[in-house]
């Protein structure tokens, strides 16, 4: 796969560029791409049509990607297939109508958080988001707030098609992505620190939610070369996080 990836990226800005090889990534990619959109599937959205923004989000990592960089394509594409899947949801329907301006503003800035934090490992300022979109950071606060008077799903509404229990049978749960964010905002800096193999580990296992089967047929080792680099990334990311400010 590695020599097929890099047969693509030597000639995909020639007259003729290797699309077999292009197909043969896409095959290999395709089932993170569908793994990452199932994550949405409970957003009132057919699964289908994630699955095709999914792979339109892996088709633009495989064209921006750069081999030369050290950085492994998993890793990249992920970032950018979500990305994609948020801006897709973001642009859906909105419970008030805001004004144009607003309305814009807000989707740029949230596609400039994407890319800010792909390029800098962690979240960015409202300044650096203004900096990159032209705009003064009380109107990207504005902007951000804006997201607030997106449509909400009834309560009463059932989970998904499999599960009948409605929304608000589930409140009472707690909420574990939400309990974890603040260790996700200090993990994404810390992650960047790793050696790029154990980059794209970590990220596969606990940011995607591949299982150890899964990381090793996408990284291209075996179960227990990702169970030594995955155990070796978590300690040495523990004891990063555990140094004095």
């Amino acid at each position: 796969m590695r020599r097929a990836l890099h047969r693509y990226c030597a000639t995909r800005h020639t007259e003729a560029p290797d699309t077999a090889a292009r197909d043969q990534v896409v095959d290999t990619y395709q089932g993170l791409a569908y793994s990452l959109a199932a994550r949405f599937g409970q957003r009132g959205e057919e699964l289908d049509d994630l699955n095709q923004v999914a792979l339109i989000g892996l088709l633009k990592a495989i064209e921006r990607f750069d081999p030369d960089r050290g950085a492994e394509l998993s890793t990249f594409a992920t970032f950018t297939i979500l990305g994609e899947l948020k801006r897709h949801l973001r642009d859906r329907g909105w419970s008030v109508r805001l004004p144009r301006r607003v309305h814009d503003l807000h989707l740029r800035v949230q596609q400039t958080i994407d890319e800010l934090t792909q390029e800098l490992g962690r979240a960015p300022s409202p300044a650096e988001i203004g900096k990159r979109v032209g705009a003064p950071p009380d109107e990207v606060i504005e902007a951000l707030h804006a997201g607030g008077f997106r449509y909400n799903t009834s309560l009463d509404a059932p989970m998904s098609v499999a599960d009948h229990h409605a929304l608000r049978s589930r409140l009472r749960d707690r909420d574990r992505s939400l309990a974890e964010s603040d260790e996700r905002l200090t993990l994404s800096p810390l992650l960047s620190r790793l050696p790029a193999r154990q980059q794209q580990i970590v990220t596969l296992r606990f940011i995607v939610g591949c299982s150890q089967t899964e990381t090793a047929a996408l990284v291209g080792v075996s179960q227990m070369h990702v169970s030594r680099l995955q155990s070796r990334g978590m300690a040495q990311l523990r004891e990063w996080a555990a140094e004095p400010a």
